[in-house]
This record gives structure tokens, C-alpha cells and sequence, in this order.
């Protein structure tokens, strides 16, 4: 089991790297002679050890009641290098039917948005406009913000706010 997670988060942000590794064991859960070639291509974090480290990955993502990200997120959800046609097809239909049945809430926040708030232009001038955004729409959502980034950090402001956590962290079973 994870390491004390405390309660579910009722509502967050996700960034790339955990939504791809959720999208990618929904996957291998539903086609599992592809386990192998899928973590291996899709390269999953050094977190995502064994199969109860995958289930207890995916139990965490499941207990999120609304997930969000950005439309610029979803822009980056493609399948890495070395996956034959045939299963990136699978994969990418498999993805869509379960973020349409978790209801993924998925945002635009527009550059024009990110100028308009200076920590947002910072941000974007240091890390890109998809780390802005999930930064802004955590914020204005009032919510978590879930990644792999440690370069996120830096962003939560003075007030707390948003609350950025790395998802290594909540999978630490030392």
C-alpha cells in the first residue's frame, strides 16, 4: 500500500507524467501480453516497481473524485517511440474510453491567460505554457496539483497555494 497518503483528493490536476503512467496500466491491465513492451516503451517511473506498485498507482488515481488538466496536457498524451500501430491504436482508444468514463475535466487555458498573471508569465518563461497553465488551473481551481515534475515546486506560492505534489512521494514503500 502506498505510504500514508491521507484522504483522497477530491478534485486535482494531473500532469503529463502521472496521466500517461495511469493511462498506460489501464492499458497493460487490458492487455496484458503487452505488460512488458508497455512499461518498457512508455517507460514508467522508477515508482511503478512491480504490479502491486501498479495497483496501488492506480488505486491512488482512482480515489480522485474529478481529475483535471489542460487541453495542452492532452496535446502531449501520445504514445512514446517503438509501439507498433496496431497497439498504439489500442492504447489511444483505451485511453479515451477511460478518461471519458472518470469524466476527465479537461480545461484551455490560454497563453492570453497565462500573460495576464506575472507569476504565470514567469513561470512560462522559465518551465513553457503547459507547466503555467496546470499551475494557473490548479490555483483557480483551489486544488491540488499532481506530478512527477520536482521543477513544479518552486511555483506553489507564498500563500501555499497550489498545493504541488510529487506522486514518487506518496509511493515511497521504504
Amino acid at each position: 500500500m502506498p505510504r500514508s497518503l491521507g484522504p483522497p483528493y477530491k478534485k486535482a490536476v494531473v500532469d503529463t507524467g502521472p496521466l500517461f503512467t495511469a493511462l498506460t496500466l489501464v492499458y497493460i491491465q487490458q492487455a496484458p501480453e503487452h505488460r512488458h513492451l508497455m512499461r518498457h516503451r512508455h517507460q514508467t517511473p522508477s515508482y511503478i516497481t512491480d504490479p502491486t506498485s501498479e495497483s496501488d498507482f492506480l488505486e491512488f488515481f482512482y480515489s480522485i473524485k474529478k481529475i483535471m488538466t489542460t487541453s495542452h496536457v492532452i496535446g502531449q498524451l501520445k504514445s512514446r517511440r517503438g509501439v507498433p500501430p496496431e497497439i498504439y491504436r489500442d492504447f489511444l482508444l483505451c485511453a479515451m474510453k477511460f478518461l471519458s468514463e472518470k469524466a476527465l475535466d479537461e480545461e484551455l487555458i490560454t497563453l492570453l491567460e497565462i500573460y495576464e498573471q506575472e507569476n504565470s508569465r514567469r513561470l512560462a518563461c522559465s518551465l513553457g505554457p503547459t507547466d503555467a497553465g496546470l499551475v494557473a488551473l490548479a490555483r483557480r481551481e483551489d486544488c491540488a496539483l499532481l506530478t512527477d515534475d520536482s521543477g513544479l515546486l518552486a511555483w506553489c506560492g507564498p500563500d501555499g497555494r497550489p498545493e504541488i505534489a510529487l506522486v514518487k512521494n506518496m509511493f515511497d514503500y521504504s
